[in-house]
């Protein structure tokens, strides 16, 4: 698994489902055309007969353009176009039980700016990396509902940098957390062509542990063995899908994701001894101490109080709740080839934008989606899925967090996906 790009609220990644992509994942885990069920809705696994796999990838590219109100003050966030994987595998035991497993990347972030841009206090790069291994059971317990749900070991790997406010240099983390989550699904169909779904994801309480380094200040120092604290939201899906015709399908969905739980992002070095003074920190620390109304032989003191701070970096982000909207529909064109088509409403998680950050620099998103379906045998079929979301809403950028002075503007906040997978029935 590799580094994926953000392209959902923050950092969490809808991609699992190259024809959900395709339709906007409207109708998610319920519409029984591929085996990414076992993410968003286990129960959607009784709509799989026998024995299935899909091996599934999604190609991302950001553009992330920001303009400073200085001249000539631009810059641009966007890092190396990434992949996103995904796997998947079901089997049906019996009439009423099915067993499945999906491996995938539920959360990712790649943004990288110059090391010297002018906001770099604000956010110089970061990337988030995740597998999360997610078995499942489901239970048919009749013909109208049905029951799933299943655990996952989710792996994350993080790195984190950003310029220093004071005596200028570079701040960064690089660690990894093993955890464990999980989900549960209920799908509901009062009649052969109507169904709708639930189902719930847990958030994650990431405590990782890693490296931790401060380099080219001019006060002080260092590095040593540090951890990293974040937690990711719980997520619950609200879908329904509809055959009003035998070759059309017209499907919604409501995702509500709790970013009210991503407080903060917060960082410490476990010994603080480890960073050290530079020959030129007295002159700069009594420079700081006089600033803040003390004499120069205070110093000393102020060399303290920045020391803990070098060792113990928070970004604030207080978020909200986000919302994700969508409607989409198949046509069934021949037996073989299926076209869809999806538009969807993202509403921005940052509940203050002056604590925007350049490293998740978030707002509302517009989804336009398309794709198709090939069966050229019963046993195969091939999805092709392509999106554009688009940032809608509020992008300014403030010069520190909770400043009322607006520094730039992030002119674009665009994504692009391609996507591809295959599914086999045995």
């Amino acid at each position: 698994m590799c580094a994926s790009t953000a392209s959902a609220a923050g950092f969490q990644l809808t991609e699992q489902s190259v024809a959900g992509m395709g339709r906007a994942h409207a109708g998610a885990g319920i519409v029984g055309d591929d085996v990414s069920a076992i993410h968003f809705n286990p129960a959607g696994m009784t709509l799989l007969h026998g024995l299935q796999t899909t091996v599934a990838g999604t190609y991302v590219s950001l553009d992330i353009d920001y303009k400073g109100s200085k001249k000539n003050a631009r810059e641009n966030g966007r890092d190396k176009p990434a992949s996103i994987p995904a796997a998947f595998l079901s089997y049906q035991v019996n009439d009423s039980l099915w067993l499945g497993l999906a491996i995938t990347s539920p959360y990712g972030m790649r943004i990288r700016y110059g090391s010297d841009w002018a906001e770099s206090q604000r956010g110089i790069s970061g990337s988030v990396t995740t597998v999360d291994i997610n078995p499942n059971i489901a239970w048919k317990v009749n013909d109208y509902i049905s029951l799933g749900g299943g655990v996952s070991a989710l792996w994350t790997h993080s790195k984190i940098k950003s310029g220093l406010p004071v005596g200028g240099g570079q701040f960064e983390y690089k660690g990894s957390d093993w955890m464990f989550t999980y989900n549960l699904g209920l799908m509901v169909s009062p009649m052969e062509d109507l169904r709708f779904g639930v189902s719930y994801r847990s958030s994650a309480h990431v405590t990782a542990r890693g490296d931790y380094y401060i380099r080219n200040n001019k006060i002080m120092n260092g590095e040593g063995d540090g951890k990293g604290r974040l937690q990711t939201p719980e997520t619950v899906y609200i879908s329904a899908t509809w055959k009003p015709i035998q070759k059309l399908r017209l499907s919604g969905l409501a995702r509500w994701a709790n970013w009210k739980k991503f407080e903060d992002m917060r960082f410490s070095m476990d010994d603080s001894g480890n960073l050290k003074k530079t020959p030129e920190a007295p002159l700069y620390l009594a420079g700081i101490a006089q600033n803040m109304g003390y004499p120069p032989s205070y110093g000393e003191l102020a060399g303290g109080i920045l020391q803990n701070k070098f060792a113990n970096i928070s970004i604030e982000n207080n978020w909200k709740a986000a919302w994700l909207f969508s409607l989409g529909a198949d046509l069934d064109i021949t037996d073989q080839w299926t076209i869809r088509g999806g538009v969807a409403l993202e509403t921005d998680p940052i509940k203050q934008q002056n604590l925007r950050t350049a490293l998740i620099p978030d707002t509302k998103r517009l989804w336009l989606t398309c794709g198709l379906s090939w069966k050229p045998t019963p046993k195969w079929q091939i999805d092709m899925a392509y999106g554009h979301i688009r940032g809608i809403g509020h992008r300014d950028l403030y010069k520190e967090p909770g400043s009322n002075e607006k520094v730039g503007k992030f002119e674009k906040m665009n994504a692009w996906m391609a996507g591809a997978a295959v599914t086999y029935r045995f």
